[in-house]
């Protein structure tokens, strides 16, 4: 296995907060001796973890429901 194949890919992604909250990551990142990426990425991971899923099938039956809302309406009248 070379080296590339065993390091993950990874994507740069700009994320813009209120100068409060990047202190305040800043600060954090610096008390835990992390670094502020890693400190998003756990943040990240943890509230996909909680919301991710009830979301995103939420979001998908909406988009069926709206897709296919005309077929939907006439099995109701039937």
């Amino acid at each position: 296995m070379t080296a590339e194949e065993s390091t993950p890919r990874t994507t740069g992604v700009t994320v813009r907060l209120p100068a409060e909250l990047a202190d305040a990551l800043k600060n954090y990142a610096f008390v835990t001796d992390t670094s502020a990426n890693e400190v998003i990425k756990r943040a990240l991971i943890e509230y996909l973890k909680i919301h991710g899923r009830a979301e995103i099938m939420e979001s998908a039956f909406q988009r069926v429901v709206r897709q296919h809302s005309v077929a939907l309406e006439k099995l109701e009248n039937m």
